[in-house]
């Protein structure tokens, strides 16, 4: 991707993130890189374009940051808790408005993010979990493709932007305590 275009990712994210989808302008971002709104339809056709780029910028960032901690990350349990705390620091920079706003918006851009954390992080953490239970690290009773599906219902049900603005949590005490109760459960 050329370096203009990966600026306007930049500015676009940065403009989301504080604003959300809907308030932010194709002059917003212009202005913001200092170039003419003529120069930014040459390389993106309407700020939707510009979403989705962001979006598939994300995803790919994601996808780096498994494969690292597959190679870098020997044990299971810090792995996992390594990619949870990684992957929720690059989704919290977008922000709960602009999720809300593509949710509405951008239906079939919202599907892609609920597709891409269903098949990409649940076959990564299942292979984690498997791995837990081969090392010893994860209990033999446990069946991992239930612990994952409970794992990820937990996010697809708490990791909404309407609940997470309902109740004032933010994307990362909301990851956290899911990863507490997930980890270590409920009883004291």
């Amino acid at each position: 991707m050329n370096h203009i275009k990966n600026r306007i990712i930049d500015a676009a994210e940065k403009r989301f993130s504080q604003y959300g989808f809907r308030r932010v302008t194709m002059d917003d971002i212009a202005s913001d890189l200092g170039i003419s709104k003529k120069t930014l339809y040459l390389h993106f056709k309407s700020k939707e374009d510009i979403a989705w780029a962001v979006k598939e910028r994300m995803h790919k960032d994601i996808g780096r940051l498994l494969q690292k901690a597959k190679k870098e990350i020997p044990d299971p349990i810090e792995r996992f808790k390594k990619i949870i705390a990684e992957v929720t620091s690059r989704v919290s920079i977008i922000g709960s408005t602009f999720m809300t706003d593509i949710k509405k918006d951008i239906p079939d851009l919202w599907r892609e993010c609920e597709s891409f954390r269903e098949k990409e992080i649940y076959k990564y953490i299942g292979g984690i979990l498997e791995e837990g239970v081969r090392k010893g690290k994860i209990r033999k009773d446990i069946d991992t493709k239930i612990a994952v599906m409970a794992y990820l219902g937990a996010i697809k049900m708490i990791i909404q932007p309407d609940i997470l603005m309902e109740n004032q949590f933010s994307i990362e005490d909301a990851f956290d305590n899911i990863l507490k109760i997930f980890l270590e459960g409920i009883q004291k």
